[in-house]
């Protein structure tokens, strides 16, 4: 656990802060709260802490007094500072004094979440026997914020002032850069510093384990040429990056798209899985994924078939599905591997339909969300369905045989003109009872278990074929393509086009 120094006048405020996120969740401890900075000092004199989150603005002591004591006490702490309006003159003193970020109040929670994460992060590579990055976490935050959305254009370049740092080129692009050796951090320094001195190109460090850049030319040809002369130096292998990826976001004009670009350079990202490594990945690499998409989808749906029949067997396959991450190169990005362990999660928890582990999914998402490798992932993946093998099983036990074996049928024919009249038949028992029955043993109607099925299954062929979307009402067993577009519409939220595209 690393220790976390709260320091603010307002006890009101140091409470907030405490109950704002379960800190011991990610790693951190909340050693003591303080309500002036002598306090705080006092105590920084016995007690070593890694974290000091502190108001800018107290009375006697100020909150950037108090950091400049404390760095001659403990020079290795990390600083956050807390201010109730954002006052640049107190900002540029505290970039004097190496502080991570400053937050306004009132704390935004992710805002929060994300930069002691991301300062977690960084005393891991500490306590790895490595030495810390240079402190440019407050401009990478900007940036990183600006990108996702979470700050407007002016008060980004309000921040970005204070680094004499301009945007005034004809074309841009933002990069995402994974390599292996991620974690050393005098080689993503080294690398960091080689960008910025040989390109006209901004780097961040993101949370997420990679190098994020914003390159700049006067022309598109030449931004694919930076990019590509990038993955040229990192191949000789001089600067020990190991295997490595850069993903290349579209070229835009305005800074306003950096966003736009940054999403589609994730988006290329997730192609590590069907390319060999130490490549450029752009729109100019051509790559034929189709096998590999039908594949996962047929491992998906065969581990929701083990985990509705309460079969331990899916934890095996969740090896397997893990495995399949390296089968063409040892190294795969975090944060891809993360996002197809969502899929699968996701997949899963429509699959079963049921509110009942609701709570059991949102509880697995939150901690894959600030998971850092694939290890860690696979343990919450396997420990989520072995508390739906449980359920399910506790479930089973209560289900009559004839619901179960319906259930099973629905999942393997769910493409076909199904109704209670026919399942009646096929399973020699009245519909009326049927009906009945399957209402009280799963909570919904027949109709509309069959058509919630219908819709996850749709939305998945929408993600992983070029099908369009009448062809696919029609192959998940709608014979009327006019109604498959309604039910769509009112289940999901929107159209089978515009869901494609989110």
């Amino acid at each position: 656990m690393y220790k976390v120094l709260l320091v603010d006048d307002e006890p009101l405020i140091t409470k907030g802060l405490k109950a704002l996120i379960d800190w011991e969740d990610y790693g951190f401890e909340i050693a003591y709260t303080a309500e002036s900075g002598e306090e705080a000092l006092a105590y920084l004199k016995e007690n070593p802490i890694d974290i000091l989150i502190t108001d800018i603005l107290m009375e006697e002591m100020s909150g950037l007094e108090l950091i400049s004591e404390t760095k001659k006490i403990q020079p290795q702490i990390k600083c956050i500072v807390l201010t109730g309006y954002q006052e640049f003159e107190f900002i540029k003193q505290g970039l004097l004094l190496g502080i991570e970020n400053y937050l306004v109040k009132p704390v935004d929670e992710e805002e929060l979440l994300t930069t002691v994460q991301n300062i977690g992060q960084k005393l891991n590579i500490v306590t790895g026997g490595e030495s810390t990055r240079e402190l440019t976490t407050l401009k990478d935050n900007i940036l990183w914020r600006f990108m996702n959305g979470e700050i407007e254009k002016c008060d980004c370049l309000e921040r970005l002032s204070l680094y004499h740092l301009k945007f005034n080129q004809q074309y841009y692009n933002v990069s995402i850069l994974n390599f292996e050796h991620y974690q050393k951090a005098n080689v993503s320094n080294e690398i960091r510093n080689f960008i910025e001195e040989h390109y006209s190109a901004t780097c961040i460090y993101s949370p997420n384990q990679e190098i994020i850049i914003i390159f700049g030319s006067t022309s598109e040809e030449d931004l694919y040429t930076s990019n590509q002369s990038l993955v040229n130096h990192l191949r000789d292998g001089q600067n020990e990056a190991g295997i490595f990826y850069l993903s290349m976001g579209k070229p835009v004009k305005l800074i306003d798209e950096f966003e736009e670009s940054f999403t589609y350079a994730r988006e290329y990202s997730l192609l590590q899985l069907y390319s060999a490594p130490n490549v450029l990945i752009s729109d100019r690499l051509s790559i034929d994924k189709q096998d590999e998409l039908k594949k996962q989808q047929e491992f998906k749906e065969n581990i929701v078939k083990h985990l509705v029949q309460g079969d331990e067997e899916s934890l095996q396959m969740i090896d397997l599905f893990f495995q399949d991450f390296t089968e063409k190169t040892k190294f795969i990005s975090p944060q891809v591997v993360k996002k197809y362990t969502f899929d699968l999660m996701s997949y899963i928890h429509y699959s079963l339909k049921s509110d009942d582990h609701l709570s059991q999914y949102t509880a697995a998402v939150e901690r894959i969300v600030y998971s850092s490798d694939s290890h860690q992932m696979k343990t919450i993946l396997q420990e989520y369905c072995n508390e739906l093998i449980s359920s399910i099983n506790n479930q089973v036990n209560l289900r009559s045989p004839i619901v179960q074996n319906v259930l099973g049928f629905i999942h393997a024919h769910y493409d076909e003109g199904l109704s209670l009249k026919t399942l009646g038949q096929q399973f020699h028992v009245n519909a009326i009872y049927l009906g009945q029955l399957f209402q009280k043993e799963i909570g919904v109607v027949f109709s509309e278990y069959l058509n919630r099925y219908r819709l996850e299954k749709a939305k998945e062929l929408l993600k992983t074929t070029h099908y369009r979307a009448g062809e696919i009402g029609k192959k998940v067993g709608y014979s009327d393509t006019a109604y498959f577009y309604k039910q769509f519409k009112k289940n999901i939220g929107t159209t089978p086009s515009e869901w494609r595209k989110i």
